[in-house]
């Protein structure tokens, strides 16, 4: 089935329960914590980690009987991910002060830490089972989820902390993937840069280092798009335990089936072309997150 066909089949029957009206249904509201990371084919130095987040919604459940409902939400959510590559094998495309001495590649040992947040409005699709009615129900079902704020902050070490290294150093790392200007890479010849440069020397040229890379101009490549698509799919399980007739606690996991990174974007940290070119990775990489909630049912 198509990506279209899925979309569309999650935002008909979302508006199909939430016209429906009578006895058998129930409004509520829920928000919690969540921890969530990426998964998807990493080098060698690299990993992916846990991160925290947050989500609220409002939900609409059609209950066909004591035992089986339908639930329609559409919840905000804040996924992401920490990442960390430390390798011998990393690279640094430096920009010379003067522009016809050509870019510099160096390559050194290289740490870099970087936390993504991507916030989401997803619409959740699940199916309930009454375990024990009005105490215990476990559910499964889908969603689509919008991506609205995708950022990451974190920071490069680079050639380590050796003072004999003259391109040694270390750079903040602040993206917005959405407003970051593909056309404003802060260009050292063509203008002045928002940031304050410093003037390092590699391969005994002198060279000019932004104090922070926007989420184009990452190890010196000038990228054209943003790094993540705008949308999301996939699975979800879980469980809720009721306190009483309303209030309950509730555990879910969610599974991403889409590759939520550009292929075009998706370049290696560790291998660089001879030409001076980033080398492309064909990755999967997925949303995974566990959550707990604190709901409330009218």
């Amino acid at each position: 089935m198509s990506i279209r066909r899925i979309i569309f089949c999650f935002i008909l029957l979302f508006c199909f329960t939430s016209t429906i009206s009578g006895q058998g249904y129930n409004i509520g509201i829920r928000a919690g914590i969540g921890q969530n990371k990426f998964n998807g084919t990493l080098e060698e130095g690299e990993s992916f980690g846990l991160t925290g987040g947050f989500h609220f919604g409002i939900n609409f459940q059609w209950n066909f009987n004591d035992f089986i409902g339908v639930r329609s939400e559409v919840v905000y959510n804040q996924t992401g991910s920490s990442y960390t590559l430390d390798t011998d094998q990393g690279y640094y495309l430096f920009e010379p002060l003067r522009a016809n001495n050509g870019n510099i590649l160096v390559r050194d040992e290289s740490l870099i830490t970087l936390d993504h947040s991507n916030a989401y409005i997803q619409f959740p699709q699940t199916f309930h089972v009454s375990v024990v009615p009005d105490k215990f129900e476990v559910f499964g079902g889908g969603y689509v989820g919008f991506l609205v704020s995708p950022v990451a902050t974190g920071s490069i070490l680079f050639g380590g902390e050796s003072a004999e290294k003259e391109h040694s150093f270390r750079q903040g790392l602040n993206f917005n993937y959405f407003s970051d200007d593909a056309d404003k890479r802060f260009d050292t010849f063509n203008g002045p840069s928002p940031f304050n440069n410093i003037q390092i020397r590699a391969n005994g040229v002198d060279v000019d280092l932004r104090e922070f890379e926007n989420s184009y101009d990452l190890f010196g490549f000038n990228i054209e798009e943003s790094r993540f698509l705008s949308i999301d799919y996939g699975l979800i399980a879980g469980a809720a335990y009721y306190l009483n007739r309303g209030l309950y606690i509730m555990g879910r996991v969610e599974y991403g089936l889409r590759d939520i990174t550009r292929n075009t974007v998706d370049y290696s940290f560790t291998q660089v072309n001879e030409n001076q070119t980033p080398v492309f990775k064909d990755d999967n990489d997925r949303n995974f997150g566990i959550y707990v909630s604190l709901g409330f049912r009218f």
